[in-house]
C-alpha cells in the first residue's frame, strides 16, 4: 500500500476544494494562507477582487493580508499592462517555495493519519471525504 500516494490524493483534493483547507497558524493572519493557495493555483495572477470573492472576505481584509504578505516577500502586486486601473497579485518564488514546504508538511501529516488505518479503511476514508466535499 502506498500511503504517501493516498495522502497526496487526499491532501490535494481538500486543498483544491472551494475554500482553503489548511489551518492558518503561526505568524500568518486570517486569509493569508487562503490568498497563497489561490495564487498558487493561478499562475497568471489575480485581482484583489477575485481574492475577496474566493475567500468570501472584504476587500479591506484582502488589502491588509496582501500588505503583510508583501512585507514577507511572498507576493507582489503589479499594475495590469492592459488596464492601468487594475492591480494584479502574483506569488513570488519565495511564496512558491513556502507553499511547496507547507504542501509537503500537509502530505506528511495526512500520510501519518492514513497509516493508522488499514488499506481498505484508508481508501474508504478518502472516498467518504470526496463524497462529503462534493456535496458541499
Amino acid at each position: 500500500m502506498d500511503y504517501k500516494a493516498l495522502a497526496t490524493e487526499l491532501f490535494e483534493y481538500i486543498v483544491k476544494s472551494r475554500k482553503p483547507a489548511l489551518e492558518e497558524r503561526g505568524h500568518f493572519s486570517r486569509g493569508e494562507m487562503g490568498i497563497l493557495i489561490c495564487l498558487n493555483f493561478n499562475k497568471d495572477g489575480v485581482t484583489s477582487g477575485h481574492l475577496s470573492e474566493y475567500l468570501s472576505v472584504s476587500t479591506g481584509r484582502v488589502a491588509t493580508a496582501l500588505k503583510s504578505l508583501e512585507k514577507k516577500g511572498l507576493v507582489v502586486r503589479r499594475t495590469d499592462v492592459n488596464d492601468k486601473r487594475k492591480v494584479i497579485v502574483f506569488i513570488t518564488d519565495s511564496g512558491k517555495q513556502f507553499m511547496i514546504d507547507r504542501h509537503n508538511e500537509g502530505i506528511a501529516w495526512t500520510e501519518n493519519i492514513l497509516r493508522k488505518l488499514d488499506e481498505q479503511d484508508a481508501k474508504e476514508l478518502i472516498r467518504l471525504i470526496k463524497l462529503i466535499v462534493s456535496r458541499s
